[in-house]
């Protein structure tokens, strides 16, 4: 089954939390998308948008929602740059580079570069062992829900 770009925006959304999810906690309010800090403390502000010092003045007032939107496009693009330099051999329109994808969206290609063994049984399709591996790391320790959600999804008929 072909994964298309709408579906993983899709699943980025629903992990790094929706319009609705961020109302509720007021991260968007009047219209707008504030910086808000995430598990870790970083400062993030629309779907998961890393923010930088260089930027902040830029998002302190807010950003609508469109802004929001193409900020997560353009972080999507890099995370598939990210995916593409670990050369993995999965099919690009795959469940499995999907979810590297989001995990590179996730933690930025120096983060989930960290993650050797995962990389090298994903290389070799030894997806039980990339799996597992997932699940004993300090991500799952922190985001046990985000990892098992990828996790069901990617294992999913």
């Amino acid at each position: 089954m072909s994964v298309k770009q709408e579906e993983v925006l899709q699943i980025i959304k629903s992990l790094e939390g929706t319009k609705q999810y961020q109302e509720k906690l007021g991260y968007f309010r009047n219209g707008k998308f504030r910086i808000y800090k995430d598990s870790l403390g970083y400062e993030t502000i629309g779907f998961g948008h890393l923010v930088l010092s260089e930027e902040r003045e830029h998002f302190v007032n807010g950003i609508t929602e469109l802004q929001a939107e193409q900020l997560l496009v353009l972080d999507y693009q890099k995370a598939v740059k990210g995916t593409d330099s670990l050369k993995l051999g999965l099919r690009p329109d795959g469940r499995w580079y999907a979810m590297v994808t989001v995990l590179v969206f996730q933690l930025g290609l120096a983060g989930f570069s960290k993650f050797k063994r995962c990389i090298y049984a994903l290389q070799n399709q030894n997806y039980a062992t990339a799996l597992a591996e997932l699940r004993n790391s300090k991500l799952y320790q922190q985001t046990p829900n985000r990892v098992d959600y990828l996790i069901n999804w990617v294992t999913k008929q």
